[in-house]
């Protein structure tokens, strides 16, 4: 049976035809469905069943709306907070810049979309996990919050890191990673040179999520890396790559990576997106 959000208003006489109504997307970050924490330690992961510390854990989420009961989509309103919502576009952030997370991260957290829909009858949820290619390729020292954490970006050409998954591994193989890191964003993005907007990326890299039942009163999205690199040896590195698949082309570490991200790599076809999930 779905799930039906009724937002209605106390009384007809008490609000108008058209009342906003508050919304609240909640999320919870997870590795390998235990929360995350920077202090803890997290085993069995990947092919080879590595232990890792995770040290960031960050994601960008644009053009949330809920589904109504007939299908069609009611986008959600942000509040504009000068922190972390601008726009149709906010900046989940699960870390708490403690232990292995104090190189990157800081106190401050946000794990909740915040917002309001007209009132009605709703069933579902969507969103993007990315940054829209207009406001994804500026400076973001100029930008207003929180499109000016510059450690969500890479730069001009390639814009931000949609998803920033730090880990590294405890039980690291002979010479192995520093880290193993899983980053998604745009990539073969045209321009002539780091500090130029391009006119185009080959590869958005754009993550569509959409859950035909959810309850805002009672779901909460579940981000959780583990079935992503559920194939990957998190204990080494392609040779001459970035640590872990941080989305380029040719990069072995991604071969098994991007397909569970939903998003095609190479001439590997995307398949079903694995990150995102409802409880």
């Amino acid at each position: 049976m779905k799930h039906i959000l009724a937002l209605c208003a106390a009384t007809a006489l008490a609000s108008p035809a058209f009342a906003e109504q508050p919304v609240t997307i909640n999320f919870t970050a997870e590795i390998d469905g235990k929360a995350f924490s920077c202090t803890e330690t997290y085993d069995n992961l990947g092919s080879t069943d590595a232990s890792v510390k995770g040290t960031d854990y960050r994601m960008f989420v644009s053009a949330p709306a809920l589904i109504r009961t007939d299908g069609t989509l009611q986008p959600i309103a942000l509040e504009q907070d000068g922190k972390w919502q601008v726009d149709d576009i906010a900046l989940l952030d699960f870390e708490d810049g403690t232990a292995g997370c104090n190189g990157t991260g800081n106190p401050d957290m946000n794990t909740s979309l915040r917002g309001t829909v007209p009132e009605g009858e709703y069933q579902g949820l969507a969103f993007n996990i990315a940054v829209p290619f207009e406001k994804n390729h500026g400076d973001p020292t100029l930008a207003p919050a929180p499109l000016n954490a510059t450690g969500m970006f890479w730069n001009w050409r390639g814009g931000y890191r949609f998803v920033r998954i730090d880990m590294v591994p405890t039980d690291k193989a002979e010479n192995g990673p520093k880290g193993w890191f899983l980053h998604l964003g745009s990539t073969l993005c045209k321009a002539a040179s780091k500090t130029e907007a391009p006119s185009a990326c080959a590869n958005p890299n754009n993550l569509s999520v959409t859950f035909a039942e959810f309850d805002p009163a009672s779901n909460v999205v579940v981000i959780d890396p583990a079935p992503v690199v559920a194939d990957a040896d998190l204990r080494i590195n392609a040779a001459d790559t970035s640590p872990g698949c941080m989305s380029f082309p040719g990069d072995a570490d991604c071969v098994t990576v991007m397909e569970k991200l939903g998003m095609p790599y190479e001439d590997i076809p995307a398949g079903p997106q694995q990150l995102v999930s409802v409880r």
